[in-house]
């Protein structure tokens, strides 16, 4: 392994660090896609149940029911603030897998023992992991043994052993006794490793990187709230235009008149609290109320990601 990586136990120099660091990009998890905020922004904007919001307040602002076209007008951007923050927050995967990784680490530079910044390390570094140390890069032990919490990546609640001398051959990635991973903590005892995988090409960053290509695919839910929602916009609008003969013809009012009654029908039929209770029910629902504590989230998001427990084990 030393020598694929043309590393030895003295580590790199510093130079090579350098040029290493250059060629491979910083430790650290970041963001495949650009920007997407203004898209997603717009799209709160286009549910069905929003749309039909939209109309509503044109039609109170041409009947002349102002105070109403406004108030729904304000639902309407309250909703859509909400409902935005709620998404962009449930999507930070990334982010929350990146908390994993720790600021710093102890490696062997120039023959030395140094503490640098995590995001620093670059395949060849000689890692030094002690007892209560969170692993900052995927390496293969050089010497020692360790007890490992692998939860984060894995889901198991007890400690693994990983040491040096037990060379597994044929076996997944993540079974391998002779690997520790980034994301992962030492519990127990103290080895040294050499860094194959930094950033991105680590299990953590492939699990970062799949679950930002997963689609986003509409809910049996939100299927059942945009039918909800056409429908009640056809009733309320039949509804309205039904009034109209019926207004002038039983009630003696004038075209005017009733088309200024038949808006205020339709408005009226329109259930402008409808979207914001939808929104807030699915925030509070997506909260964990059994405060896991973090142990196995990474795993959970690879399974959001859709990964089985086998790709998770690969």
């Amino acid at each position: 392994m030393l020598r694929g990586l043309k590393s030895g136990y003295g580590g790199l120099s510093s130079r090579e660090a350098q040029r290493r660091l250059t060629q491979f990009g910083p430790n650290e998890l970041r963001r495949q896609r650009g920007r997407r905020w203004p898209r997603e922004l717009a799209r709160q904007f286009t549910h069905p149940l929003a749309l039909l919001l939209v109309a509503a307040a044109g039609l109170a602002w041409i009947a002349g029911i102002v105070a109403v076209a406004l108030a729904i007008v304000v639902v309407i951007l309250l909703n859509a603030g909400f409902a935005f923050v709620q998404e962009m927050q449930a999507e930070r995967a990334v982010e929350a897998l990146a908390a994993f990784i720790p600021s710093h680490a102890k490696v062997v530079r120039d023959g030395r023992h140094v503490v640098l910044e995590a995001r620093e390390l670059v395949p060849g570094d000689v890692l030094i992991i002690e007892e209560g140390d969170r692993i900052s890069a995927d390496a293969r032990l050089l010497s020692g043994g360790i007890e490992v919490d692998a939860s984060t990546l894995t889901g198991e609640s007890m400690p693994v052993f990983r040491a040096a001398d037990l060379t597994d051959h044929g076996v997944p990635l993540l079974q391998a006794r002779e690997i520790v991973f980034s994301g992962t903590t030492c519990t127990e005892g103290e080895a040294r490793g050499v860094v194959f995988a930094t950033g991105m090409h680590t299990e953590l960053g492939r699990i970062a990187a799949l679950s930002e290509r997963v689609k986003v695919e509409a809910s049996p839910l939100d299927s059942q709230v945009r039918r909800v929602a056409w429908l009640i916009a056809l009733i309320a609008v039949i509804f309205g235009i039904a009034f109209i003969p019926v207004a002038t013809a039983l009630a003696g009012l004038g075209l005017s008149a009733a088309t200024v009654f038949a808006v205020g029908l339709i408005v009226g039929n329109v259930p402008e609290g409808m979207l914001p209770v939808i929104t807030l029910a699915l925030a509070v629902g997506v909260r964990d109320p059994g405060g896991a504590g973090g142990r196995g989230q990474a795993t959970e998001r690879g399974r959001d990601a859709g990964l089985d427990d086998r790709d998770l084990h690969r």
